[in-house]
């Protein structure tokens, strides 16, 4: 299986893919002197792009003072880093709302994880104050499982097989990936946001987010999208084939400073974001 898997990242027509205008966007928004005109031309190139930018500039997720019309208002009003947000969750909806089917997660359940996780770790930056760009925090929730989407399609040879195993094992649920596939998603994830040339504090977060003790660059970041994640799951949203085998890091806790009062008010504010969340997917 492991070979199958080598000869798909090899022959990269085969992987999901993001637009060339979408790859320079990225590259221009992580220089600080980017300049926002420069930056609205370079959006406009794609039509469809620039009619999603406006679109979601309009929703209520985001709330702008007064309607956007063009890129540039968009860039002005909400930020460069908000519409980076805005570019990449056009981006990645067709490709995080795919059927899991071998994980037992439909792509609706799938992309409304990612947007929770995306969100609650924003949130908890922000309450803990941390020193990490709130972009870069969701963004990295937004990405943080995809390599399931690549896993996804290995799944039905070994389904059966896979979960009588998982009835009785007793580890991380990550670990039968690596028997039955030779990769795990997250690695699957990190090569993927390789060949995207995404930065690589997200192929960190991707690698490691079920295991934030290993992170060694970015365990800050990582330790933030471990934690949103189990809390999400906990919640019941994007509950997958492993359910709840990925135990919350006493680690990851530690490197936050998040305390057990945090973690009850972070589950707390579920309904809440769901809710908010709502009102971006409706769009």
């Amino acid at each position: 299986m492991k070979e199958k898997i080598d000869q798909l990242f090899e022959n990269e027509a085969q992987l999901p893919k993001i637009s060339s205008v979408v790859s320079k966007v990225m590259e221009m928004v992580g220089k600080p002197d980017v300049v926002i005109a420069d930056l609205a031309k370079e959006i406009s190139k794609d039509p469809g792009l620039t009619a999603a930018v406006i679109k979601l500039s309009n929703s209520a997720y985001f709330r702008p003072a007064k309607p956007v019309k063009t890129v540039q208002e968009s860039l002005m009003t909400l930020g460069i880093k908000t519409v980076k947000e805005i570019i990449l969750l056009n981006e990645t909806k067709g490709i995080l709302k795919k059927e899991l089917k071998g994980y037992q997660v439909d792509g609706e359940a799938n992309w409304m994880h990612s947007l929770i996780v995306a969100e609650l770790a924003k949130r908890i930056a922000v309450q803990k104050k941390l020193k990490v760009d709130k972009d870069v925090v969701f963004t990295a929730g937004l990405l943080h499982n995809i390599g399931k989407v690549i896993l996804a399609d290995f799944f039905p040879t070994v389904l059966m097989q896979f979960r009588t195993e998982l009835q009785t094992y007793q580890g991380p649920y990550t670990d039968l990936e690596a028997k039955f596939f030779g990769y795990t998603h997250q690695e699957t994830g990190a090569k993927l946001l390789e060949k995207w040339n995404f930065p690589q504090e997200l192929i960190e977060v991707a690698r490691y987010y079920t295991e934030p003790e290993k992170a060694t660059q970015f365990p800050e970041l990582v330790s933030i999208i471990h934690i949103a994640n189990c809390i999400v799951v906990l919640g019941g949203m994007g509950i997958d084939i492993g359910g709840l085998k990925i135990p919350l890091s006493s680690k990851a806790l530690q490197n936050i400073g998040v305390t057990e009062g945090d973690l009850q008010m972070y589950y707390t504010l579920l309904p809440e974001m769901a809710k908010h969340i709502e009102e971006l997917i409706s769009v």
